[in-house]
This record gives structure tokens, sequence and C-alpha cells, in this order.
């Protein structure tokens, strides 16, 4: 997993540089840099050209360079405009593309009125559909397992079950040849189109769905999984994202990134073993970044969540910096 993430001249990041864990959260205020931190991350995984609004202050003599480490491996992504250059070495050699830390790479941004759960059909021959960005593939990678990993369907019902009070069953439906639908078995045999049940539930069900994955992504990059979650059932949020990380469910173990304005998901953070970036605007229009000052609020966590201190606080109370 990556360990240490540089960015420079990248959209509004002038110069950042922080150390990352298998699960780490970015907070900060809006427009304070985490979304292109993100998207930084997300180059570190492609040849793609970084676009004109990209680089800092739009000088494209200011070549953007993004560079990550893990362990003895470093990925190093370089661009001028239509000149994108990306290597992966270790100790100064080539690595193997099965050693690369960042393939595959996914970036979720679940829609906030909820994720689709009708799609398009999916061989069921060779490697699992991925979920897409939007979590869109969720009946066609369920539809998958129940072909090819029973255990694990059923499985991933279960925990659906442990999580979703009233629900008895999932079923994978095909209204038609070329499509695959979600329905739920509710309340007595009820059976609905999971197209129609709330929010929150479909977001459940891309969740577990993403910590079931027989092959997830090594690095998952997710913006504000809160949202249309209700607080109380962000522990289970977080507690899945954990799984994730050490690959209790999924087939290996993945990093996660995430963002969020949520002191109710920032509770649930230990700060033993995650990393929290705060994220703030300077004065020249630059954004910065580090990690939260663990020795100062070792003071307030005794008495306080660690949401509250940061909601009470603000960022600069997260770093120990004077306002």
């Amino acid at each position: 997993m990556l360990e240490h993430v540089k960015i420079q001249n990248f959209r509004c990041l002038r110069e950042v540089e922080v150390p990352v864990r298998p699960l780490t959260v970015l907070i900060g205020p809006n427009d304070s840099g985490k979304s292109a931190f993100l998207a930084g991350v997300q180059h570190l995984g492609s040849l793609s050209t970084v676009g004109a609004q990209d680089y800092w202050r739009l000088d494209p003599d200011r070549k953007v360079f993004i560079e990550a480490r893990a362990g003895r491996t470093r990925v190093l992504y370089v661009c001028r405009p239509g000149n994108p250059h990306r290597a992966v070495t270790r100790n100064g050699s080539i690595v193997e593309a099965k050693d690369d830390p960042t393939q595959p790479l996914g970036f979720f941004l679940p829609p906030s009125d909820g994720v689709p759960m009708t799609c398009q059909g999916y061989s069921d021959e060779g490697a699992p559909p991925e979920l897409g960005s939007t979590g869109n593939m969720i009946p066609a990678l369920l539809d998958h397992l129940l072909r090819r990993d029973r255990e694990r369907f059923f499985a991933f019902v279960d925990a659906m079950k442990e999580r979703i009070p009233g629900l008895e069953d999932v079923h994978v439906a095909t209204p038609s040849a070329q499509q695959r639908r979600i329905d739920l078995k509710i309340d007595n045999g009820l059976v609905i189109q999971a197209d129609h049940a709330s929010v929150g539930v479909r977001l459940m069900l891309f969740f577990v769905a993403l910590t079931y994955h027989p092959s997830p992504s090594k690095i998952i990059l997710l913006e504000e999984p809160e949202n249309g979650v209700h607080p109380r059932r962000l522990a289970d949020v977080m507690s899945l994202l954990r799984d994730i990380t050490t690959g209790k469910h999924c087939g290996h173990p993945a990093q996660v990134i995430l963002t969020t304005h949520s002191p109710y998901l920032l509770d649930h953070v230990d700060l033993d073993q995650d990393q929290v970036l705060v994220f703030r605007r300077e004065q020249d229009g630059s954004r910065t970044a580090e990690p939260v000052d663990k020795e100062r609020l070792k003071t307030f966590l005794d008495e306080f969540m660690l949401g509250e201190v940061w909601f009470n606080q603000e960022e600069d109370g997260l770093v120990g910096r004077e306002k």
C-alpha cells in the first residue's frame, strides 16, 4: 500500500507532501484541495494527460509532478502539455505490472439520489465486473457472484440482512436478456425493486458490494461516503471500509482514501492505525495538507470524540496551529 504521496503544481496544490495509511481520511473546508488530491492520486494510476485547467495557476511551464512510495517501490507521474510520463520502479529498476501498487485504481462518487440498481448484463466468464464510478454495476457483479461464487453471494446477502432491518433476501432479476436488476424481499415476503428503496439502503448495497468484491481495486478513492447515510449508520460504513483495508471479505487488502465533511464519520477514525490529513487554503491561494497532531489531541480525546474536537476546534485545532 502507498505510504507517502507528493503532488506539485497540480490544480490548487502547489506542493503537498504527506504520509498515508491503509485508511486515510481527508478533511477541510470546501475548496481546500481534498478532491484535487484524489484526482492527483488518480493520475498515478494512468497515462492520461493533465488538462489545461489542471496546472497550478494555469501555467504549463510548471510541470505537474506526482509521486508515491510504497516500501521500496516508487510510482512517478510527470506531465507537461500533451506529454505525460509514468514510471514504476523498485530500487531504481522497472517493476512488473503485477507489482504496481496503483493498479487497478478505483474512484467512486455514489450519486446523492442513490446508486442505480439496474444495469446492462455482463459476461460471467473471466474476472468479475468492476462496480463503476457511481456503483452502477452492482447488479452485474451480484449476477456474476450468483453464477460463479455462490458462497460469496450468500455472504453478501447475510451482511446486508445484518445492516438493513426487515430485509429478508436479495434477488437478481432479469427484466430483459440484456439487463440485470436488484430486487429486495422485505417485511414478510414483499418483493420490491431496489431502485424503489431508500437512498440509504442503496448506498449500503454499494458499500457491502465493495467490501465483498472478489478483486477490488488496490486503491479505492471515495468522495464523501456520508452523503445519504444516517449518522448512526456511519459506524457500519467505516467498519466495512476498514474490512476492505484488511481483506477480511474481499479478494485482497486494498487501500482506502476518502474525503469527508462529517464529524460523525470522523468519530469512527482510530488515530493509532488510520491517517487524518487536514487541508486548508493559504493566503496565496495554494492549499496545504498535514496530518493531525496526535500528541496534542490526546488531551481532548480522553473526554471528547475526534469529530467533536474537529467541530469545536476547527481545522487549526487538529494540527495545533494558532488562528
